[in-house]
């Protein structure tokens, strides 16, 4: 077992040295479910004051823009179910400003957001919200706001001592709306459904249960994300392989591309010839038994007895991170399972999903309220005109 390990961290060491303009804000979500629906501010009886704030990151343009449209897009939760009668009359009252404060910044007082442009471009107007038949994929944006006179943005007027405000602010007040459900698409949290690669087969099994890697449900940046993997031998070894990148060939070598191969495929109780030259101690095969991932780091655990080993990384705080993948493979040891003793999972790919530079103030109940209950990583999800 030991010398096993040993050449399988081997490995992971030799890895660690060798046209159209999106207008969906946040962008990421051009065409992209957002994590979550809420019925703020549509999905009530009340009168409702809420305020967006977006991060300069999260905008699919930079620099001056007029802006004609404002559209929402309704909840599409369950794709090919979810819908929603029409409802209204809804009167409604928007205000559109750039700000100097990122989302974090902002503070649950309405007016402490704004920029010296805001500016109120609909006033007190009626609306019907469109009924919303059951489609597939996110919806499109529909319910929309179509302003008397294009509003621009970052035409601010410089300011002696203070920086040109960058990030976005939109605010609804409505004033009456009828009872009715009608929640509209939200950033919201998010989860990060992984995607399967690489390559395993029947035989790769320790007393005929396989190596399984469950990654976690959301990746984010600035948490912590865990994998879980099951079916290890009890109280056993078990090393996770992770990466940031998926490489084609395993150490650059063209004798070795990725999935490869732990067995020799005219001789499965054989090793890989070309894998025996860089790992000279795996010298008997794991038929079915693949390394799906070059390793850039390498996480050990015991499995507790029941079989079950979890593996955890730290992501920073990073908004750049969103939409980065991480990789990420399980291996085990049996003594059991083949001449190699080791056991391999199918490959698990996981995508930062957030938290995005977007914050929500809203109050129920009064559209001249000042302060309301504020959240980070909530809002709306938008279209620009």
């Amino acid at each position: 077992m030991a010398s096993t390990l040993r050449a399988l961290v081997c490995i992971s060491l030799l890895a660690m040295s060798c046209g159209a303009q999106n207008v969906t804000v946040p962008a990421v979500l051009n065409g992209l479910e957002g994590g979550s629906a809420t019925s703020i501010p549509f999905g009530t009886n009340q009168p409702v004051r809420v305020q967006y704030v977006y991060d300069a990151e999260e905008l699919p343009w930079t620099g001056p823009r007029a802006i004609t449209r404002v559209s929402l897009r309704a909840d599409n939760a369950e794709p090919g179910v979810t819908t929603f009668a029409q409802k209204g009359y809804v009167f409604v009252t928007m205000l559109l400003s750039t700000t100097s404060l990122r989302a974090g910044e902002t503070t649950a007082t309405y007016a402490d957001n704004y920029g010296a442009d805001a500016m109120v471009v609909l006033d007190n107007v009626p609306m019907l919200l469109p009924a919303q038949s059951a489609v597939l994929g996110a919806r499109a944006a529909n319910i929309d706001f179509v302003l008397p006179q294009p509003w621009a943005y970052g035409m601010t007027p410089m300011r002696p001592n203070v920086p040109a405000p960058r990030n976005l602010l939109v605010e609804l007040r409505i004033h009456s709306q009828p009872t009715g459900v009608y929640r509209i698409d939200n950033v919201g949290s998010c989860s990060s459904s992984p995607v399967q690669f690489g390559s395993l087969g029947p035989a790769c099994a320790s007393s005929g249960l396989q190596l399984q890697l469950q990654p976690g449900a959301s990746l984010l940046a600035g948490s912590t994300f865990t994998w879980t993997i099951r079916n290890v031998v009890p109280n056993g070894p078990t090393l996770l392989f992770v990466a940031t990148q998926q490489q084609p060939l395993l150490f650059g070598a063209p004798t070795l591309p990725i999935p490869v191969p732990l067995f020799d495929a005219t001789n499965p109780l054989s090793p890989n010839a070309a894998l025996a030259q860089i790992a000279p101690e795996l010298r008997y095969g794991a038929p079915d038994c693949f390394i799906n991932v070059q390793p850039e780091v390498s996480l050990f655990a015991l499995a507790d007895a029941a079989g079950n080993a979890a593996m955890s990384v730290s992501l920073p705080a990073d908004r750049g991170l969103v939409g980065a993948s991480v990789y990420a493979q399980a291996v085990g040891y049996s003594q059991t399972a083949n001449p190699m003793q080791i056991v391999t999972s199918i490959g698990q790919q996981s995508t930062v999903c957030g938290p995005l530079g977007v914050a929500r103030i809203y109050n129920f109940g009064s559209v001249t309220a000042t302060v309301g209950q504020r959240s980070l990583g909530q809002g709306a999800v938008l279209e620009f005109y």
